[in-house]
């Protein structure tokens, strides 16, 4: 059984989410496919998980979601494999963090509720 899963996502990004109940995949510009990440790490991870806005002047910490299905998801290091990800990519992706503690979808995936505002889908 997987563990309890979490997408962490900014105010802006909440709103369609919560709007659809579901997170749906974003074209990365470094994997070149659309992708949703989640993780079974809580906020105080921010560096490990890449969230740190050091770029974004938005908090992607602000909402988090649970999954509904963490089944459904796919380990990040499988995923890196079937996507035949550079040595390059994978450094870039994953130096300073903790990609065992990552998992993608390339389809929407169904969430429950937004346990910083209690709304759910």
């Amino acid at each position: 059984m997987t563990a309890v899963l979490w997408h962490y996502t900014c105010d802006h990004g909440a709103t369609g989410i919560v709007r659809d109940g579901m997170v749906k995949p974003n074209l990365h510009p470094l994997l070149g496919v659309p992708v949703a990440w989640f993780t079974d790490l809580d906020r105080a991870h921010r560096l490990e998980l890449g969230l740190t806005s050091d770029t974004l002047k938005c908090d992607r910490m602000a909402h988090r979601f649970e999954v509904a299905d963490p089944e459904s998801l796919l380990w990040w290091p499988k995923a890196a494999r079937l996507l035949r990800l550079s040595q390059a990519v994978r450094a870039e992706l994953e130096t300073g963090r903790l990609p065992a503690h990552w998992w993608v979808s390339f389809e929407p995936v169904a969430v429950l509720a937004d346990v910083r505002s209690g709304e759910s889908r």
